[in-house]
């Protein structure tokens, strides 16, 4: 792995490296506000400026077209990159990026949206939203006026999943804008992806009511139609597995997808949740656990029990994949997965920033993995001891 391709690595002590880039571009950019790069003078040869800060001369020219894109410097063709002289900067507009949401109202949405917007901030961006509220329709339509006004040098997205939606995805990159795709990964479409670590977070969930005594565990999702669903599944199957239980549909309590998004358009995010277990209760005995895809199943889930006569953790014991204030204000307080927003949203804006600085370059798609977190609080009964 070379330097460039390790910008995106963790340390080892758990922190993030500052992109090499961004403080070869710092230290010029100070170099010039000191003086000691005068304006209209010429910049150092790549290779010079690249054994001055021992790196490699392509993180020299991304932090040169940084300082070019903030009108600090400019470059003449054949000839090389010049300090710009102050008060001359180009009138080019403002880097405008694009965010693409199922649904900007929710808390996990939500938590990336601020960590983009952050970003963004901090690179002077102007952030644009589009929010389908679960419409496939409406993204179509918002990924099609991206492709065709071409203000967006380009665009995180965070996509329904449907058919019509992948079909318009493709012609978007097709078209070269530059694409990172959020908590999904599409087969054969090549874009930078990040996401998190759904398959072991849904293992963790499932382990922890399995070691607490909990034989019958089930899973209250929707069905495999995206990536991240299909990668908790899996994980919730895998600890059944090694727990010597057989997976199978007769664990699985499915949510229809059309009732959650009708939920998410009236506002009553809890309907898809709700509406399955309240049919599943009906036959299932106490105690039983249960794994819910999201919070706002739990939420669903926790309405339930009670309109059912059931008491969580006595009776029904839960763990759902998302953290939000909603799962802290339940009673009693939902354990859960929760999910690293902010550095998903602001890893997602990194990912964008190197493809935006490579231009032309051809840098291979990079799929990044954000860790998540077990959150333990008082939603799951002890059957046995651990």
């Amino acid at each position: 792995m070379d330097e460039d391709q390790q910008l995106l690595v963790p340390r080892d002590n758990g922190s993030r490296r500052p992109p090499r880039y961004r403080a070869v571009a710092e230290a010029l950019r100070r170099q010039v506000q000191d003086g000691h790069l005068a304006a209209g003078v010429k910049l150092p040869a790549l290779h010079e400026l690249a054994d001055q800060f021992k790196v490699s001369t392509h993180t020299v020219r991304c932090a040169i077209r940084i300082l070019e894109r903030e009108g600090c410097a400019y470059r003449v063709p054949a000839v090389g990159a010049f300090v710009r002289p102050h008060g001359t900067a180009p009138s080019s507009k403002q880097t405008v990026v694009a965010l693409v949401t199922y649904d900007i109202g929710g808390a996990f949405e939500l938590g990336i949206a601020r960590g983009i917007e952050r970003a963004c901030q901090d690179r002077g961006w102007e952030l644009q939203i589009y929010d389908s509220r679960s419409d496939p329709k409406a993204e179509v339509r918002s990924l099609e006026r991206l492709e065709r006004n071409g203000v967006a040098r380009g665009a995180i997205i965070l996509p329904t999943g449907n058919d019509e939606n992948i079909e318009a995805l493709f012609k978007l990159k097709l078209g070269g804008t530059p694409i990172v795709l959020l908590d999904r990964s599409i087969p054969g479409l090549k874009v930078d992806t990040i996401e998190s670590e759904h398959e072991k977070g849904a293992y963790q969930a499932t382990q922890y009511l399995l070691d607490r005594g909990h034989e019958r565990v089930y899973m209250l999702t929707e069905p495999p139609a995206v990536s991240s669903i299909a990668a908790r599944i899996r994980g919730y199957e895998l600890a059944l597995r090694d727990h010597g239980i057989s997976p199978g549909p007769q664990w699985r309590v499915e949510v229809d997808p059309e009732m959650s998004a009708r939920g998410i358009k009236e506002d009553h995010r809890w309907l898809g949740g709700h509406e399955a277990a309240l049919q599943a209760l009906k036959t299932l005995k106490p105690p039983i656990a249960f794994f819910t895809l999201n919070d706002y199943i739990g939420w669903g889930l926790y309405k339930a029990c009670r309109e059912s006569g059931l008491r969580v953790p006595q009776d029904v014991s839960v763990v759902c994949f998302d953290d939000s204030d909603i799962t802290r204000a339940m009673t009693p307080p939902l354990t859960v997965v929760a999910q690293r927003t902010n550095e998903l949203g602001q890893k997602a804006v990194e990912l964008l920033d190197r493809r935006l600085l490579a231009e032309n370059e051809t840098i291979t798609p990079e799929r990044v993995r954000v860790d998540v977190d077990l959150i333990e609080r008082q939603s799951v009964a002890t059957l046995r001891q651990v």
